[in-house]
């Protein structure tokens, strides 16, 4: 029966299409792909602003590094010369005794009236006594006054000097505060222009946020995170494009919303494992504890530490994708940065995040700053690992990185 049925169905004309249906599904289709053209068009945009402001925050951020560089030698040039001045108050006071004998007795001599020619035996014999006294005292206080007026010289030149150099820097301090002005608003336009493109980076966050409530060390936040991440793409640096190779504004559709290398990055590789040697550090300033090294509990550190300065900015070492960003345990500020090939950048200490969970950072990109209280100078903490391995970060650091 059913054979049949199919059979007479098959034979039964279909019933002719509705001119005017096809034409409102057709029309609908069209809108529907104008709409996502727009969409993408607008998002292309949207991208291409980011990546341009990302640009100028990185060149903001070279002129706040170079004025930080400038402040840490003023400070350093003032420490040497306020050492100079205490030596130089020092050497006085210790003669201050000794010089105050001599004149002493030098006043005894001037207030003594000579003796008249015809006077009695005993009060020329004193006499001469006190002319010979006075004539050994004369050169010694002739060389305790040359030498006593070249040490004030000497401390006025250095009083001068550290006038000069205390007005250099207040005046660096004046542009760096400039400088940071500058890169919060950027940071400010920044976080308002990606609120309307979140999408995976809310993603990311969330699964930051879940890594931080499940780990206990920042060795299982690394590996959590690690963990959780595996179901989505790898971060690499080598999909990145740069500015100078953008024809136009708008980014190609397949890019998305990712980061732009700046046209004046130092690291002519887009690898992290090439870059050894050729990363900027994070924060100016000293390394004070090396890797391996034990810290004040007694247990050696997986990184090294770097003393910044009160409210120095830290930048990303290299084009990352920030994996976690915020506390965590006893690190108030912390950011684990993506740089790709299994490579991970680990940064404590900081005392204002500015980056989030899923950003792309540039390198040299501002993504925090130091804090601004504290009785002394702030610590950042720098951590690379591959993996489960920590590396001593600084042979990756460019030549010349101050030590403490």
């Amino acid at each position: 029966m059913w054979p049949a049925v199919l059979v007479l169905l098959l034979q039964t004309p279909a019933t002719p299409p509705d001119p005017d249906e096809i034409e409102r599904l057709e029309q609908e289709q069209a809108e529907a792909r104008e709409q996502a053209e727009a969409a993408q068009r607008e998002a292309n945009a949207l991208a291409a602003e980011i990546v341009a402001l990302q640009t100028r925050l990185v060149t903001a951020a070279g002129r706040a590094t170079a004025n930080e560089q400038r402040a840490l030698d003023i400070e350093a040039h003032i420490a040497e010369l306020a050492e100079q001045e205490s030596g130089i108050l020092e050497r006085l006071l210790s003669d201050r005794e000794a010089l105050i004998d001599v004149l002493a007795a030098l006043q005894r001599i001037e207030r003594g009236t000579p003796p008249a020619l015809a006077t009695a035996p005993g009060e020329a014999e004193e006499a001469a006594r006190a002319a010979s006294l006075l004539a050994a005292i004369t050169p010694e206080l002739q060389s305790r006054a040359e030498a006593l007026a070249e040490e004030l010289e000497n401390l006025r030149s250095v009083r001068t000097e550290l006038e000069a150099e205390r007005g250099a820097l207040m005046s660096t301090e004046d542009q760096l505060a400039a400088n940071q002005a500058e890169i919060r608003e950027l940071i400010a336009e920044r976080r308002r222009l990606e609120s309307r493109h979140r999408g995976d980076a809310e993603r990311l966050a969330d699964v930051a946020a879940t890594a931080g409530e499940q780990a206990r060390t920042l060795r299982e936040l690394l590996e959590t995170l690690r963990g959780m991440t595996e179901i989505s793409p790898r971060f690499n640096p080598r999909r990145l494009i740069r500015p100078e190779t953008i024809p136009d504004p708008v980014l190609r559709p397949e890019d998305g919303l990712v980061a732009a290398r700046a046209a004046m990055a130092p690291i002519e590789t887009l690898r992290f494992a090439d870059a050894r040697g050729q990363l900027r550090p994070p924060v100016e300033g000293p390394v004070v504890l090396a890797f391996r090294q034990d810290d004040e509990n007694g247990d050696p550190i997986d990184g090294i530490r770097i003393r910044a300065r009160r409210g120095g900015q830290v930048i990303a070492p290299f084009d990352a994708r920030v994996e976690y960003a915020g506390s965590f345990n006893t690190y108030n500020g912390l950011l684990i940065l993506s740089v790709g090939d299994d490579y991970y950048v680990v940064l404590a200490g900081l005392g204002a995040v500015y980056a989030e969970a899923g950003q792309s950072v540039l390198a040299g990109e501002p993504v925090g700053e130091m804090p601004t209280s504290g009785e002394t100078a702030p610590d950042l903490y720098l951590e690379i690992r591959r993996e489960e391995t920590a590396i001593d970060p600084r042979p990756w650091l460019r030549t010349g990185t101050r030590s403490g």
